[in-house]
């Protein structure tokens, strides 16, 4: 009788401690990956689901981590400029601003296609007419920028109403200290220009440069916009 009533006790301690054992296991399991998620930088929503249902009651946790895409901050962008950003020109300390965003000089570029480049309205600014085949072939600089340079230029030129970000193919002159082993003296290349189409009927018969100098012969200097009433 003895052993008969003492059994059931030994059982229900044993599946005490069977359990407390699964539970100190599943803990420890939740801990690593929450480890494994924060050096990771972060995974959160179904990934962190995924995450704590992979701490597997086995005996040793089996954790499963997700890959962190690259966050949009790494991602860079080819710009040509032409006008008041270039260097030595009114508007270049904004390219030079880390406030703005990153900004690598790749190299001096001209583009394959003719446009007019010229300068207008009572602040003189200069303008690439989205009208192919008519102008020059305009010289300018290709920039590599990062996602945050690239929306502060939006901004800056006033998207979609003043200018509107195409793509233009350009031909690469000479290379700056900045390694692109995409580029090189001669070959043919893409990026985003800040074109316009809104443009005033009379602006294709203004005078077409190759090359844009706010201190040029033409005589028209660049206002900023802090000195336009």
């Amino acid at each position: 009788m003895a052993a008969v009533f003492y059994t059931p006790r030994r059982s229900m301690r044993g599946i005490f401690f069977m359990y407390a054992y699964a539970s100190q296991l599943f803990l420890t399991g939740v801990r690593m990956c929450e480890q494994t998620r924060l050096e990771a930088g972060g995974v959160t929503g179904a990934a962190a689901g995924k995450c704590s249902e992979g701490a597997q009651l086995d005996g040793a946790p089996h954790v499963m981590t997700t890959k962190v895409p690259p966050s949009s901050s790494a991602l860079m962008h080819r710009v040509f400029v032409y006008g008041s950003l270039k260097r030595a020109q009114p508007n270049y300390p904004l390219m030079t601003d880390s406030n703005n965003g990153k900004a690598e000089l790749l190299a001096t570029a001209t583009t394959v296609q003719k446009y007019p480049l010229v300068i207008a309205t009572q602040h003189n600014i200069p303008f690439l007419l989205n009208l192919p085949g008519q102008g020059h072939r305009v010289h300018g600089e290709l920039y590599r920028v990062d996602e945050k340079m690239l929306k502060y230029l939006d901004w800056f030129e006033n998207i979609p109403t003043m200018y509107q970000r195409t793509v233009v193919e350009l031909e690469i002159n000479e290379l700056e200290d900045v390694v692109d082993e995409e580029l090189s003296p001669g070959n043919i290349t893409e990026a985003s220009v800040y074109s316009t189409t809104t443009y005033q009927p009379d602006w294709p018969s203004l005078p077409a440069y190759q090359s844009y100098d706010s201190n040029g012969d033409h005589g028209l200097k660049f206002v900023l916009r802090k000195d336009r009433h």
